[in-house]
């Protein structure tokens, strides 16, 4: 049997409703040489018997039942099984345009590249119709789209690290992973290994290279089981966040690269984290904020860390952080303006026409805020979920 170029790991838990559409786009592809690895980890609905379904009814599809060990634990165990050339990862409630593998594929053998990246879409099926629910994902600061033509290194273009980490956005060769024996973190109830895996990529990849198309389509929906997806304010695993950017930038340490992306982990690990702890509640803020002191804390003494791509408010809240002030650090996005005092004492905000916040409305009154989610108000008390 000839071997399959690409290995298609899909780990998979409660996503039922999501699981036929996106075994149907692998199924899909034009690289039709390629084995797709479904395991199942421990899933209690009918996940199990939709992985049977489909393995009796294609030969490149390896059915893998295990008991519920966690994303990480789910990932590894298919990439033990890959028998690919390259190996993908995708998330079980997500879906690829028919063309990604190919495309993957024959940029990295033109490139000779040990890990191809490729961008993505964001989807809500439950957004307004009137508005787009399937929209490409940009920053402010960072666009893959910048990368290189061909093949780099990670000194040639440190800005990939600043990009989401987004490993099923990618192919990684099966020797180099072997290699270098990079494997997911594989704690149960553990979040964000992405980060990690990413520095942990990034950092040994003797070639990296990238496709500049939207090729994955990445569902961020409320009645989902995975990731960031079903965090809230009210969530205290989001900490978990800061403590897996603690481990990448250790990672980039210990294989000697932190000092060529210092300027660009940092301001990966800090916009990723300061949403989440200026929404998260006052009974979990403290926790997060001690584990965030941990994560910036080498800053604090480190004369050649410019803050190149921080704009001042945002230099001003990571010494709060360095400096170990919690209050001026829970309180400092809400800075004295005319337009904070009438959001405090008055205001009403309906972002349900957003593909990503449906029916997040809340109200703000002298201070007190009713709704169900919080962020970007200011206020004393809050009122709902």
């Amino acid at each position: 049997m000839t071997k399959p170029k690409v290995s298609v790991v899909v780990p998979i838990y409660g996503v039922e409703k999501y699981l036929r559409q996106c075994v149907d786009s692998i199924l899909a592809q034009t690289l039709t040489n390629i084995e797709i690895i479904l395991v199942n980890d421990g899933s209690p609905d009918k996940c199990p018997q939709i992985v049977d379904e489909y393995a009796k009814k294609d030969k490149r599809i390896v059915a893998i039942h295990q008991p519920n060990g966690g994303y990480g634990r789910a990932v590894n165990h298919g990439f033990e099984l890959a028998t690919g050339e390259y190996i993908a990862i995708l998330e079980s409630d997500d879906w690829v345009e028919p063309t990604m593998y190919e495309k993957l594929y024959t940029n990295a053998k033109t490139n000779d590249s040990d890990v191809v990246k490729c961008s993505f879409y964001k989807y809500n099926s439950l957004a307004k119709k009137r508005r787009r629910i399937n929209y490409k994902w940009k920053t402010s600061y960072m666009d893959l789209f910048d990368a290189p033509t061909g093949g780099f290194v990670l000194c040639d273009f440190p800005q990939i690290v600043m990009f989401h980490s987004s490993v099923w956005a990618g192919i990684y060769r099966a020797d180099f992973i072997r290699k270098n024996k990079i494997q997911m973190i594989e704690a149960n109830k553990t979040m964000y290994q992405d980060f990690p895996f990413m520095c942990e990529v990034m950092s040994r990849a003797k070639r990296i290279s990238v496709v500049k198309e939207y090729l994955v389509h990445y569902r961020m929906e409320e009645d989902q089981n995975s990731s960031t997806k079903s965090l809230g304010p009210k969530s205290a695993k989001v900490i978990q966040m800061a403590s897996r950017c603690i481990d990448g930038i250790n990672i980039l340490k210990n294989n000697g690269v932190l000092d060529i992306v210092k300027e660009e982990i940092y301001f990966h690990a800090w916009t990723t984290n300061i949403g989440f702890f200026n929404q998260i509640v006052w009974s979990s803020k403290i926790a997060y904020f001690e584990e965030l002191y941990r994560l910036f804390m080498p800053l604090q003494k480190d004369n050649t860390f410019k803050f190149r791509y921080f704009k001042h408010d945002q230099i001003k809240s990571v010494y709060y952080i360095i400096d170990n002030d919690f209050i001026n650090a829970a309180n400092n996005r809400w800075h004295f303006s005319i337009k904070n005092i009438r959001r405090f004492l008055l205001s009403f905000h309906n972002p349900c026409f957003l593909p990503s916040e449906n029916n997040r409305w809340h109200l703000t009154l002298l201070g007190v805020q009713i709704g169900y989610q919080f962020y970007n108000r200011p206020a004393l008390f809050r009122i709902g979920k």
